[in-house]
């Protein structure tokens, strides 16, 4: 068996449900400020969440790769969930920014809704503290041993290289120092590097040093607030009949066959009328 110890948790998901449904699960959660990830749920285990707005905010801005690289290096198992479905930005862009983590090496898990995201959490934190796991799970990865291999990781922690556009830009050019001296306007050129990318490789290769006491602050990624639990009702079909609660679809729409003829089923959350029980039919007595 491996050490369980608790389940690490950024205090940034606090407003969310899912440090709840992993207490109630019987983890043991701490609420930290993790460098990388939102939860880190064994010795070689983290993820990261993003919700509809915030995963396309994260690819618009090169966040998500930046995190990506940081995840995996720190963690030999580095797991994606995208909750819902992406707005404001195009299912193009999106699907292609997930094809290029999964070539990559990120594995990435799609949830319906935070009450799906604590589901694949709960599974995950257990399954990673259940038996030994199945890779060798030793801690930080190690720095490559080959000159060519570190090159391409030194471009790939440049938020929006990938590792497969860094190995890409060391071939065309030769060098880490050559990107450098083509940066910016020379590398608008290759393929895949557009002006953001360009300005950030610039930035990253030419930029003058500044102390960490001096650098601003990177913006803290704004609180999601507290979401409003889903429940699922069963209206009975009379006035006074009292309505019966579920935290999941699938127990009310099995307590919904049972039901008497007329009885609803509401989603808690909308007002919505679901699905409702029909009387019988055929009968002509």
């Amino acid at each position: 068996m491996v050490e369980t110890g608790p389940v690490l948790v950024d205090h940034r998901e606090r407003g969310s449900a899912i440090p709840a449904a992993l207490v109630a699960a019987g983890l043991h959660v701490e609420m930290v400020d993790l460098p990388v990830g939102d939860y880190v749920l064994g010795p070689g285990l983290a993820v990261e969440r993003k919700g509809p707005t915030d995963l396309g905010a994260s690819i618009r801005d090169g966040r998500l790769f930046d995190q990506a690289v940081r995840l995996q290096s720190a963690f030999p198992q580095a797991v994606l969930v995208i909750e819902g479905e992406p707005r404001w930005i195009a299912e193009d862009a999106w699907r292609g920014a997930v094809c290029r983590l999964i070539e990559d090496g990120f594995t990435v898990l799609h949830s319906l809704d935070p009450e799906d995201t604590a589901a694949w959490i709960v599974r995950l934190a257990k399954r990673a503290r259940r038996a030994a796991p199945t890779i060798r799970t030793e801690g930080p990865r190690r720095a490559p041993r080959h000159p060519s291999a570190q090159a391409e990781l030194m471009l790939s922690v440049v938020p929006g290289i990938s590792t497969t556009m860094a190995r890409s830009l060391v071939a065309a050019y030769g060098s880490v120092s050559a990107v450098a001296a083509a940066a910016p306007e020379g590398l608008r050129d290759h393929p895949g590097i557009g002006r953001v990318r360009a300005a950030g490789l610039a930035e990253a290769l030419n930029g003058s040093y500044i102390a960490p006491t001096d650098r601003e602050e990177e913006p803290l990624r704004p609180s999601r607030g507290t979401p409003r639990l889903r429940r699922w009702l069963l209206s009975g079909p009379g006035d006074d009949a009292e309505a019966q609660s579920f935290d999941r679809r699938a127990i009310a729409l099995r307590a919904l066959r049972s039901a008497e003829e007329g009885t609803q089923l509401v989603d808690g959350l909308t007002g919505e009328v679901v699905e409702t029980k029909p009387g019988r039919t055929g009968d002509t007595s």
